[in-house]
Formats: structure tokens, C-alpha cells, sequence
């Protein structure tokens, strides 16, 4: 847990000093969700019975928090590598299987399911989501990925691609 933590905090305090753009910067409130995102997953893996009840009772009460103090929502059940990274943070909502290292998210980026699909998206390494897009369903994405902002995604994306658009297209 500590480890993947440094790893997103580094990358995060890298991305900020590294980009002189204005608003890319990783604010207080994502590393915190982030934060709480991995001491989740801790809660989760705990093979103690009591103090991973502990762990899990704690962890409800600080993604219940974070969730209403930040607007971000990242479920403890998805595989997340390390050097995740949210933008801007606001209304983010991330309900995955698994995701990659080096993951990069803004504000109004929603990963979701459709009602009636079994599995959730699969996203993979190097994945950068613009503001407002929309990963919906049964998806994968490849590696090294842009998604443009406020695209609707219900289809496969293959590495070393961007795809943009509603419903997204590969461009």
C-alpha cells in the first residue's frame, strides 16, 4: 500500500512541477481520494479478521467523507496500478475491474456500467482521460490511450490510439 502511494504521489508532484499549464495541476483533494482509494484496497486484502473489519469499518467512513468533501468516488474493488493520478478533481466516478499504472483522470469523467452487462472495463497502462468523457460498459482500453474530452466510449479502444467523439471514434 505505502509503496503504490509513493508511486502516485511522486507522479502527481511530478506532473504538477513539470507542466506549466494552468489548471493540470493534481490538487490536495484528488491525492487525498487517492489516498483513501489504497488504504481501501489494504482493508480489502487484510487476511487479519479483525483488524481487517477494523480496516474496512474505518475505510467506509473515509470514502463516505471523501466522497461528499470532494465529489470523487473511487470503488476499492478495482485493481488500480500505481501512479494513478486525478486532475482537477470534481465529479469523478470510478467503477473499473482493473486499470493500469499510470493512470490520469479529470474532472467529469464518469467509468461506469450499463444495466444488464456483466463485466466491467478493463483499462490499461499509460491511459490519460480528458474532462467530461464517459467509459461506459463492457469496454477495454489499450495502452498508452487519450481519450478526448466529453467522449462517449462503448467500444474497444487498441493501444497507442486516441479516440474522441460521441460515440467515440479512433482518430
Amino acid at each position: 500500500m505505502f509503496d503504490t502511494l509513493r508511486q502516485d504521489l511522486q507522479r502527481a508532484a511530478h506532473l504538477s512541477t513539470s507542466e506549466n499549464l494552468p489548471g493540470t495541476s493534481s490538487s490536495l483533494r484528488g491525492r487525498l481520494a487517492v489516498a483513501v482509494y489504497r488504504f481501501g484496497r489494504y482493508a480489502r486484502e487484510c487476511r487479519i479478521p479483525l483488524i481487517g473489519l477494523l480496516f474496512k469499518v474505518l475505510y467506509y467512513f473515509l470514502f463516505y467523507f471523501v466522497q461528499m468533501f470532494t465529489g470523487i468516488s473511487i470503488q476499492a474493488y478495482a485493481r488500480i496500478g500505481p501512479g494513478l493520478v486525478i486532475r482537477n478533481p470534481g465529479c469523478v466516478f470510478v467503477l473499473a475491474e482493473s486499470i493500469g499504472s499510470n493512470f490520469t483522470v479529470s474532472e467529469g469523467v464518469t467509468i461506469g456500467n450499463i444495466r444488464g452487462k456483466s463485466r466491467l472495463a478493463i483499462i490499461g497502462d499509460n491511459v490519460y482521460l480528458e474532462p467530461g468523457c464517459k467509459i461506459l460498459g463492457d469496454v477495454t482500453i489499450g495502452n498508452n490511450v487519450v481519450v478526448r474530452a466529453n467522449s462517449l466510449v462503448l467500444g474497444d479502444i487498441p493501444d497507442n490510439s486516441m479516440a474522441g467523439g460521441n460515440p467515440a471514434r479512433i482518430t
